[in-house]
């Protein structure tokens, strides 16, 4: 008995913590190896945060390298005994946040640019009084399909808010560090991107009611 298997959460986080700061010590005094590891064990949660912006394979594996390129420039400012993968998450909502204010000067954004796991957006939009989600899959597509095309009609700014706090569940302290702001500013970042979803929302359904007249009066 005894051993690794006994450690407490506790012990096996100050472990951890005590590892990566000696992968981060050696990646700022050039040990490429070291700072591969440091990839390693944090690439899946980079993939997962771009994912949810972006669905093209392709654009999500040239994220993530621009994301790492941007993380080895930046070592040598890293804070010695600060959390790494705050840091890192900052840098890869920048990164998103950065295409998605280049796709959107240059393009339409097409549901194809979506997350998929912005579908769970739906579940924010029932909270808050929006149609629920049954557990029918033909309802779980539409309140898929709504959830994409409100997404896709916020502002990059709005769209990153949101989803950092309703598809990733970061609390409010999270957002703030990941935007690098304030606390208070985040809490008003959201309060206005979820009062942009609740005005596509009303702009969808007067849009479907409209649809449904003109085809009512074409009959």
């Amino acid at each position: 008995m005894g051993g690794k298997k006994d450690q407490t959460p506790a012990e096996r986080w100050q472990e951890t913590a005590v590892r990566e700061g000696v992968l981060i010590r050696q990646a700022q005094e050039g040990d490429q190896q070291a700072f591969e590891t440091l990839l390693r064990i944090h690439d899946r949660h980079v993939f997962t945060v771009i994912g949810s912006f972006v669905r093209r394979k392709q654009d999500v594996e040239d994220l993530a390298q621009d994301v790492f390129l941007k993380a080895y420039l930046a070592l040598r400012q890293f804070r010695p005994g600060a959390p790494f993968a705050p840091w890192l998450r900052r840098i890869t909502v920048n990164t998103c946040y950065d295409y998605l204010r280049k796709i959107r000067r240059h393009a339409e954004v097409t549901f194809t640019d979506l997350g998929e796991s912005e579908r769970d957006v739906m579940r924010s939009l029932a909270e808050h009084g929006y149609p629920a989600i049954d557990n029918q899959h033909g309802d779980r597509v539409a309140a898929r399909d709504l959830a994409e095309r409100i997404l896709a009609g916020l502002t990059p700014k709005d769209r990153l808010v949101i989803t950092l706090r309703e598809v990733h569940g970061l609390e409010i302290a999270e957002i703030a560090d990941a935007l690098g702001c304030t606390r208070a500013a985040a809490k008003v970042r959201l309060w206005r991107a979820r009062r942009a979803m609740q005005a596509g929302l009303r702009r969808l359904i007067r849009q479907e009611e409209e649809t449904a007249q003109r085809e009512g009066r074409n009959r």
